[in-house]
């Protein structure tokens, strides 16, 4: 179980790392490219099963979509960090960070 344990500690510090550097890209990317990069960190996070990463992700390309420009991105990267930290599979902590993004939208 330890191994366990020490993969996943792994496996988040490398979505911490890759979240860091497309945020840090986002600004100079295509559209096309910063989804593309956001499908490869929905993917790997799919494959550990750490569902508040694939919600968020989902949700940050969906708001990319809408407004390229004007989304506000730097919220949803924010509950990305958050979301590394989730238990895999908790679906209410998907649905209370999606929810945090929404009351910060509407302030």
């Amino acid at each position: 179980m330890h191994w366990e344990r020490d993969g996943m500690m792994l496996v988040r510090a490398d979505l911490c790392d890759r979240i860091e550097t497309l945020q840090r890209a986002a600004a100079t990317m295509s559209v096309r490219d910063f989804v593309q990069k956001l499908g490869t960190l929905r993917t790997l996070a799919r494959a550990y099963n750490l569902v508040p990463v694939v919600a968020l992700t989902d949700a940050l390309e969906r708001a990319v979509r809408n407004e390229p420009r004007h989304c506000p991105a730097g919220i949803y990267f924010d509950r990305l960090r958050d979301a590394i930290g989730c238990a895999p599979a908790d679906e209410a902590a998907s649905q209370a960070m999606l929810a945090s993004i929404s009351v910060r939208l509407g302030a």
